[in-house]
């Protein structure tokens, strides 16, 4: 009885090992067809994520531009007013600020409408404008002030 309860045992344990070699040789091969699924939600990931950043930068620079667009609103109706009056400094104060208010808007255009490298060099260009405007706000208050 002992005998055979050791066979059996044996047995067994042969049949698991063999099973789990078998196993394994059919677990690790990898088919070119994983391969190209795997690759391409990587892509479509790598996509989407890429879409959320820009659309968040998007929102970002249009909040930027819609506040300083405010300010920048108040501060020419101030303009025109002492501008009506003569004074030649307003004058110059508002159509800088309005040409680089016009310039951000064109720059906040292509932005909208690009994408991947495009998108990237629209995005410093539209940073670029949107400082030069801030300058020019800040110029023009200084001038409006005194």
């Amino acid at each position: 009885m002992k005998r055979a309860l050791a066979a059996l045992t044996a047995l067994v344990a042969l049949g698991v090992l063999a099973l789990a070699g078998c196993g394994s040789d059919d677990d690790q091969k990898v088919t070119t067809q994983q391969v190209k699924k795997e690759a391409k939600e990587a892509v479509s990931t790598a996509v989407a994520y890429t879409k959320q950043k820009q659309e968040k930068l998007m929102a970002q620079a249009q909040a930027q531009y819609q506040e300083l667009e405010k300010e920048a609103s108040e501060l020419m109706d101030k303009a025109k007013e002492k501008a009506a009056a003569g004074h030649d400094r307003a004058k110059e104060a508002l159509a800088d600020l309005q040409e680089k208010q016009e310039v951000v808007q064109e720059k906040l255009k292509v932005m909208q409408s690009s994408s991947g490298k495009a998108w990237e060099k629209a995005k410093v260009e539209f940073d670029e404008a949107l400082q030069n405007l801030k300058q020019a706000y800040q110029k023009a208050k200084a001038e409006l002030a005194g």
